[in-house]
């Protein structure tokens, strides 16, 4: 591990968090407010504050990373630049038409959000390419001259220049964009083949404009947070966390920023992956609950399940991510009854302000919070005393509810509490049995703000082998990117079937490695090759290794596709579509503390009544620093710490292992392993 301190900052809606790991692997953790209008200076206030708590300096700074939420909020708040758009002529509507399917296909108020370009500044010129990359019509350079003068009219930020076909061959694609660029079209001229290589336009043309709408803001803010870091004098480059769980530098940030979407949600999947192989734990669900959303991902075998495609806002993004489901169930959601008087949880929340009714912000919302208040699994103060609770307005206010519902505060935050649980643990199961994993085999990894007060609760409802809590859960996102490793991912569209074999491959092999080396600007890059393969006639792809031979390749296949969709079909042709590199150079490796060991078994610092499984019950209370390494302490217990508070269930010991880990297991597996 090198010499100096690694520092992660990950910014989030209510707090940015900062992990900071000293030269001994010791981490010392910190938080401060976000500030959404210029989340720079949380950043930077947050680095300099958290130094000084240990009484370090920026200078001695050897690994700085940082997740941001730049990009989403600028598509889910529609603050984006002024994008244009430049396509074949008859193809103006790709974004508009989109996929010509219904979200919900009998209800005819849902609308679609409009897209990010607008249809005055969409432009139309005469090319066209085929399927197979034969040019059908030139590009009508003449027309395109005169056209630049009425795209610069526009005042356009950032002009986004997409034609069918392209993927097979961008070489129209590319001169229109060094011809609008000479002309001074707009500040910015790309073209979509620089951001997504693959086949299905509307895919291909929604990701390039969802790039160019963040890219202004993206690239302002990266300018912002590094003169600041310059500022500090930290010697450290900036590494920007990527939604593919990988880190990318502030200039490719900059002009690839849709790749930092799913940016701070990937720091803690990646942690979940990386604490799942240091444990030996097989299948882990990663399980992050903030205030508003809960984000689910399966990992097997220390590796996080990814995907070549999501969605930001009903919006298709065709870029390398993390394999994420989310939920809307957190802290912060509320509780409400539908028109069958049905008590429901969620979706909407409360959020940060006006927030939960105990958190004296004005909120008048019952939410899962007050819940965990009002049945006492929250004591009167979090963040170890600085944030204080107002449990009497949450228990009269429940009491209120309770009432048309027929039950007592106690009963009322119980059934919310469970109503909560059944909705994430149908999210649970949406990452793991939909995809062929047995939930009882599966560790549930609970981390975020809210995660170790339900880890136990959907332990329990899923018979899961055990609820594991890291040493830090509530800033579990920035640690887990302390040792993220670089990563670039390339693509290339190939035909290969059962009569080619693999030979079209290797001419894409050569072309992949040329762009990693020239993007990395090294060789020293470990290789990983996949391709996207399917059944002739399927629309949609498995990723999967790359193997040695065609017989290899197809057996691979078959069992990848009887493992996702439950068959594979032994009469159906295959083909492979896309070559991929994953190309990666891992983090150094890093020391972490190992937790103290104790002679004997820790005493509680207080106890407290809780509200368990319908009557009172007297539980004592911990401080999860006073907790040694091999204790197994039987629940019910709560433990307390500065970013979260753990809850323990009757039915489960909660075992502390030598790296500070909380496996909460049931009594009978507990005992079994001793």
């Amino acid at each position: 591990m090198s010499a100096g301190l690694h520092v992660a900052v990950d910014t989030g809606g209510t707090f940015t968090d900062i992990g900071i790991r000293k030269d001994d692997g010791e981490l010392f953790v910190w938080k401060v407010p976000s500030t959404p209008e210029a989340p720079n200076e949380a950043v930077i206030d947050g680095i300099v504050g958290g130094l000084e708590q240990i009484d370090r300096s920026p200078e001695e700074i050897t690994r700085l990373v940082h997740g941001t939420t730049v990009a989403t909020n600028t598509v889910l708040t529609r603050e984006g630049g002024r994008v244009g758009l430049l396509t074949t002529r008859g193809f103006r509507d790709v974004l508009a038409i989109a996929h010509q399917d219904r979200p919900a296909i009998y209800d005819y108020r849902q609308t679609r959000p409009a897209p990010l370009i607008s249809d005055d500044t969409i432009f139309e010129v005469d090319e066209r390419i085929d399927a197979d990359g034969e040019v059908l019509t030139e590009l009508d350079e003449a027309a395109l001259d005169q056209l630049a003068e009425t795209i610069a009219s526009a005042d356009l930020d950032v002009l986004i220049v997409s034609f069918i076909n392209a993927y097979t061959n961008g070489q129209h694609e590319r001169a229109a964009v060094k011809r609008l660029t000479e002309l001074n079209a707009a500040p910015v001229v790309s073209a979509a083949t620089e951001v997504a290589t693959e086949m299905r336009e509307y895919d291909r043309t929604s990701t390039a404009a969802i790039n160019a709408y963040v890219r202004p803001k993206v690239s302002t803010y990266m300018e912002k947070l590094e003169s600041g870091i310059e500022d500090l004098k930290i010697p450290s480059r900036l590494w920007v966390m990527q939604s593919n769980g990988g880190l990318l530098n502030p200039k490719m940030a900059s002009t690839q920023s849709a790749k930092t979407v799913l940016s701070g949600l990937a720091g803690g999947v990646v942690g979940a992956a990386n604490w799942a192989r240091s444990l030996g734990l097989k299948n882990v669900v990663s399980f992050d609950i903030g205030g508003t959303s809960t984000d689910i991902a399966l990992i097997r075998d220390g590796v996080p399940d990814e995907t070549n495609f999501t969605e930001i806002d009903s919006m298709p993004l065709r870029l390398p991510s993390v394999d994420v489901h989310t939920i809307g169930a957190g802290g912060g959601s509320i509780a409400w009854l539908d028109s069958g008087g049905s008590l429901r949880v969620g979706p909407h929340s409360a959020g940060a302000v006006p927030g939960p009714i105990s958190y004296r912000r004005g909120g008048t919302e019952l939410t899962v919070t007050d819940a965990h208040a009002v049945l006492g699994r929250l004591g009167g103060e979090l963040l170890g005393g600085r944030f204080e609770l107002d449990i009497d307005a949450a228990r009269a206010r429940m009491e209120e509810f309770g009432k048309t519902l027929g039950l007592t505060a106690e009963e009322c935050a119980e059934g919310i509490i469970k109503v909560i649980t059944a909705t994430m643990a149908r999210g649970v199961r949406k990452v793991s049995v939909e995809r062929g994993v047995d939930i009882r085999s599966c560790n549930l990894m609970s981390f975020g703000g809210a995660g170790p007060l339900h880890g136990a609760d959907l332990a329990v409802e899923l018979g899961m082998e055990s609820a594991v809590i890291p040493p830090h859960p509530g800033i579990a996102s920035a640690v887990g990117m302390l040792d993220a490793p670089i990563r670039h991912d390339f693509a290339h569209p190939v035909q290969a079937n059962e009569w080619t074999r693999l030979e079209p491959l290797e001419a894409a092999f050569g072309d992949l490695q040329d762009q990693a080396r020239r993007e990395m600007e090294t060789d020293e890059f470990d290789r990983e090759w996949l391709v996207d393969a399917r059944y002739v006639g399927q629309s949609y792809e498995l990723t999967l290794p790359l193997e040695d031979s065609w017989h290899e390749q197809r057996r691979a296949f078959d069992e990848a596709h009887a493992e996702r969709y439950g068959y594979s079909d032994d009469d159906a042709a295959m083909e492979i579509i896309v070559v991929r590199l994953r190309a990666t150079i891992e983090s150094e490796l890093t020391r972490e503390a190992q937790a103290k060991a104790g002679t004997g078994a820790p005493e509680p610092k207080t106890t407290r009544q809780v509200y368990i499984d319908g009557s009172w019950t007297e539980v004592d209370i911990y401080d999860r620093d006073a907790i040694p390494a091999g204790t197994s302490i039987p629940g019910p217990i709560i433990i307390d710490q500065f970013d979260t508070t753990t809850f323990v269930h009757p039915s489960l010991t909660c075992f502390c292992d030598d790296r500070g880990f909380l496996h909460l297991r049931t009594r009978k597996s507990d005992d079994d392993d001793k």
